[in-house]
């Protein structure tokens, strides 16, 4: 059960080559995310209003009820 075993090791890495590719998925990203969320602002607040007011309401009722006993 002594027998030896070399072991092998894979690295992954980009070159210079593949960043270049990258750099398009980062161009412009604002602008789109802005063009996004104005085409479909009231998607956008059909999500975050009622998200928003809950926590919203959450954090009230937490705060009078650490308040309540102080009456």
């Amino acid at each position: 059960m002594g027998g030896k075993y070399k072991l092998k090791e894979v690295t992954y890495s980009l070159g210079p080559d593949s960043w270049e590719v990258m750099r398009g998925l980062w161009k412009g990203a604002g602008y789109k995310t802005h063009k996004r969320i104005h085409e479909n602002w009231v998607s956008a607040l059909t999500l975050l209003v009622p998200v928003i007011g809950s926590y919203w309401y959450a954090e009230n009722y937490r705060e009078k009820e650490k308040l309540h006993h102080r009456h």
